[in-house]
């Protein structure tokens, strides 16, 4: 029997156009799970929804693996209802941006009132953003003031905004830059540069994360030590080699677009993560908080001890 027969398994699902998948891709691609004591056994599939949740997350939940990525405020909410989900390494930044067409009306935040605005849906992580924001800086909530259309999927989400039935969208942030370099749209901001009007502390802190069920920190506490430690190696050697990071994305560095896409993961992905950072993500959840909605606290036992590199 060979020894890498004899590592453990970490089964993950990923959709197939997220840079998590692209870490992913990194890790079996540089033999970052065997070299850290396990082996990755990744499940690629689309954005769309089992009931009311993403397929990745309903694969978790279902047992058909055990690794996925999500932001905190989702995971907030899955602990807050009884699922004993758990951060088990950090993943990055993940904000998207708002697009709209080239030409049009919306050339600012200060435009949405009135305007049909697209989003994957309403608790998505950008949309609430998005709406801090413009309490914050122009007085107005466009849940309020604005057209809201939830697609339900990115891509569905992508589909409308080209098919010219909305006055805007809040694309995933790797959308974007294919979209722009094609002429016809433009990028109204980029919500993590939204961030920065926000009165939360500095540094920047990771708000995606690699979760698991609670159970398996106990389990097979040194199989998810291991994969925290591919992930940090993985990131790093995608920061630093451009070449690999093209292989494992598909994108040429070399365009205008693949450059733009590599300069926005850049800024998103590899933070690095300490335990003060939870208080922080509290603070921007609080800020993000639509009013008179209950508050995503972030429950006990949400971000692993011990975990987290």
């Amino acid at each position: 029997m060979s020894a890498v027969s004899t590592l453990p398994t970490l089964r993950a699902a990923f959709e197939a156009t997220g840079s998590g998948a692209w870490l992913m891709r990194a890790i079996v691609a540089c033999g970052l799970d065997e070299a850290n004591g396990y082996r990755l056994a990744l499940q690629l599939g689309d954005d769309r929804m089992r009931g009311e949740r993403h397929a990745t997350e309903a694969r978790l939940i279902d047992g058909e693996v055990e690794l996925i990525d999500t932001d905190w405020l989702s995971l907030a909410r899955h602990r807050a209802a009884g699922l004993p989900l758990v951060a088990a390494a950090p993943y990055g930044a993940i904000f998207g941006g708002l697009v709209a067409p080239r030409g049009g009306a919306l050339r600012s935040l200060a435009d949405l009132p009135g305007k049909r605005i697209g989003l994957v849906h309403a608790q998505d992580k950008n949309w609430l953003l998005l709406r801090a924001a413009c309490r914050l800086r122009h007085g107005f909530d466009p849940a309020e003031v604005s057209h809201c259309i939830a697609a339900g999927s990115k891509s569905a989400l992508h589909d409308a905004l080209c098919g010219g039935g909305l006055d805007a969208a809040l694309l995933y942030w790797h959308q974007v830059p294919g979209l722009v370099a094609g002429g016809a749209f433009r990028e109204v901001c980029d919500l993590a540069g939204l961030l920065a009007t926000f009165p939360v502390p500095r540094p920047q802190v990771p708000t995606s994360f690699f979760v698991c069920h609670e159970d398996l920190p106990r389990s097979a506490p040194a199989l998810l030590q291991g994969f925290a430690r591919s992930v940090s190696a993985a990131a790093a050697r995608l920061r630093a080699d451009p070449g690999l990071w093209s292989r494992v994305s598909g994108v040429p560095v070399g365009s205008w677009a693949g450059a733009a896409l590599r300069r926005k993961w850049l800024a998103r992905v590899g933070l690095a993560w300490a335990p003060e950072m939870a208080a922080r993500l509290q603070e921007l959840a609080d800020l993000m908080a639509p009013p008179g909605a209950p508050r995503h606290a972030l429950p006990a036992g949400c971000l692993a001890a011990g975990l987290l590199l």
